[in-house]
């Protein structure tokens, strides 16, 4: 499983994936899923209020749930 960078406000997946968070950039938040997510080529991702909706290439709209938080990462240079 993997995560997805959501750097726009839509991202639409070019390949098969199968997702277990989402990650939004800049800010370090995450939206990990209670379930794995399969994404099908064409379909999108994208942030809704307090949650993420999947807006399925046939038309569907999913909001799978899950739980926000907040990564920080330090970075030092040695």
């Amino acid at each position: 499983m993997a995560g997805m960078m959501l750097a726009g406000p839509r991202i639409t997946a070019p390949r098969m994936l199968l997702l277990n968070r989402v990650d939004f950039e800049p800010g370090c938040y995450v939206f990990t899923l209670d379930q794995p997510l399969f994404l099908m080529p064409g379909d999108q991702v994208c942030a809704e209020a307090r949650s993420v909706a999947v807006l399925r290439a046939s038309g569907a709209v999913e909001r799978p749930s899950g739980d926000w938080a907040t990564e920080r990462w330090a970075y030092k240079l040695l």
